[in-house]
């Protein structure tokens, strides 16, 4: 039996919910909009704290360099914090809910 024989009646076409009109950026977006901005921006000091690490310096710029460094891994943490709980919504809540139950 082919492909060809078969009709396309069978198969009715999916109709979902139609998508929401609405002006403007929703609270999700704008929030995730944040989270990006405090992962990009702790990437790039992240970075800049590395490069500056590499080189030779004295001790008080080296301390300084490291917490530039920490407080970019802090912002990046924060930054997919933010992103993954308001990207996945519900799903990432019941799944920490999970977790933290007692049962």
């Amino acid at each position: 039996m082919s492909d060809e024989d078969k009709s396309n009646d069978e198969f009715p076409d999916f109709k979902g919910k139609p998508d929401v009109e609405e002006d403007g950026f929703t609270t999700s977006e704008l929030g995730i909009g944040i989270g990006f901005v405090l992962l990009a921006g702790g990437f790039i000091l992240g970075l800049i704290s590395l490069l500056a690490l590499n080189g030779d310096s004295n001790q008080a710029d080296f301390n300084n360099n490291l917490e530039q460094l920490y407080l970019g891994y802090l912002l990046m943490f924060v930054g997919i914090l933010v992103t993954t709980v308001l990207g996945f919504g519900g799903m990432f809540k019941r799944t920490l809910s999970s977790f933290m139950s007692q049962n």
